[in-house]
């Protein structure tokens, strides 16, 4: 063993002679701690973010079409042929008209994002009747002036399946005698369902495509709803390449439509990322206030070694040694014990979160290998960065001084 490690062992122990000493001690634990802390709040971050993507998607699809002007798409089923035969990476394709309803039963009224589609094919691009709770609706119920509620929007009303609710259009003003009277129609509920996602379940309602269209001043659709064979996630290289292919379109991906979900859940990574890497800074602050003392209690050994010949560059490596004698097993230690829960939680889903209505029972999470990786390399490099306060202060002992200070 060379002497630099012996002696890194030598300070690390202390006056302790099986293991660290106190200080060295609560460092470590400093690092295991603030290591695995940030696996695993980076993990459920990623997976709450990643369940709500897909939670997003399978209501909406992953990619919207509209005209470069927004103006109704009046010939889409030609539109949606050619997006057929240009792009093999799409799935499923459907139009879509986008209302902001007024819908009131009884003397309830409350507000509604009301979404006219094509049940068929709505089906293929949409999980929306898979998350039907209430009822069982078809394309003829659907036509049939059929409207499905989400959960939250049917409690509102106190409507369920068989009740009928009046939808109001306010922006919709037809003639009466009376004078100009917003477009109302009435609909059957034929279905509520639960997304999970409590804003959707609050706001959004569907009705059928052509029914839609005696809301609208034109007889087209307001956008395309794509949905894709893409695994990866990556929607915003095909939305570039629909654009490419048809300039008088805009392509926008989920992450854009629903930017402020989108955002939200994004800022939160960002945030808890920061307080957990505070943690390990702290850690690494420890450290280097452990081998500052060191340095200080040590002065005269560390003469006595640069006496008899050892450099400056020994002297750094000797205290880089003692940072990752100290960050490699606690880096080790939270791996493994990070690595363990989450592998637990993702199979057994023993962790559940107690709240009713929350979008799933069990904690999320996502686990990644590049990512223990990235921030396992990130605790190092802090245990390091830690030791080099210390090793610099070495530098500036002067050997006479201090043996003159040992004499007197």
């Amino acid at each position: 063993m060379k002497l630099k490690h012996k002696l890194a062992i030598k300070y690390l122990k202390g006056k302790n002679k099986y293991f660290l000493s106190f200080s060295n001690l609560i460092a470590f634990l400093g690092i295991v701690i603030g290591l695995f802390s940030l696996l695993v709040v980076s993990s459920v971050m990623n997976g709450l973010s990643g369940d709500m993507a897909r939670r997003i998607m399978a209501t909406k699809g992953e990619i919207r079409i509209y005209n470069n002007d927004f103006s109704p798409i009046l010939h889409y089923d030609a539109l949606m042929d050619s997006l057929y035969q240009r792009f093999p990476q799409i799935d499923a394709l459907g139009p879509v008209n986008r209302d902001d309803f007024l819908i009131r039963r009884r003397h309830f009224t409350t507000y509604t994002e009301a979404f006219g589609i094509d049940f068929e094919r709505h089906n293929n691009i949409s999980e929306i009747f898979d998350m039907i709770r209430i009822g069982s609706p078809t394309e003829a119920d659907l036509k049939n002036n059929g409207i499905i509620l989400g959960f939250e929007l049917s409690q509102n009303l106190l409507a369920t399946v068989g009740d009928t609710v009046e939808v109001v259009s306010p922006t919709m003003l037809i003639p009466t005698p009376l004078g100009m009277m917003p477009r109302t129609q009435r609909f059957r509920v034929i279905g509520v369902f639960m997304t999970g996602l409590p804003e959707f379940d609050r706001l959004y309602s569907y009705i059928d495509f052509q029914n839609s269209k005696s809301f609208k001043r034109h007889n087209g659709a307001d956008y395309i709803e794509v949905k894709t064979n893409l695994t990866n996630l990556n929607f915003s290289r095909l939305a570039r390449d629909i654009e490419n292919a048809f300039p008088n379109l805009t392509a926008q991906h989920w992450e854009i439509f629903d930017r402020t979900l989108y955002q939200a859940i994004k800022v939160e990574k960002i945030a808890m990322f920061a307080v957990m890497t505070i943690i390990l800074i702290l850690a690494s602050f420890n450290i280097a206030g452990n081998f500052i003392r060191t340095v200080t209690e040590k002065k005269e050994e560390i003469a006595l070694l640069k006496s008899i010949g050892m450099n400056k560059r020994d002297i750094f490596g000797f205290f880089i040694t003692m940072g990752v004698f100290i960050g490699v097993p606690a880096i080790i230690i939270a791996d493994i014990l990070a690595f363990t829960l989450l592998y637990l939680q993702s199979v057994y889903e023993f962790i559940l979160i107690p709240v009713p209505g929350f979008p799933f029972e069990a904690v999320p999470v996502d686990l990644s290998l590049s990512r223990f990786v990235s921030f396992s390399l990130l605790a190092l490099f802090l245990c390091i960065a830690g030791t080099l306060y210390p090793a610099y202060k070495t530098m500036k002992i002067n050997i006479i001084d201090v043996l003159k200070e040992s004499e007197n």
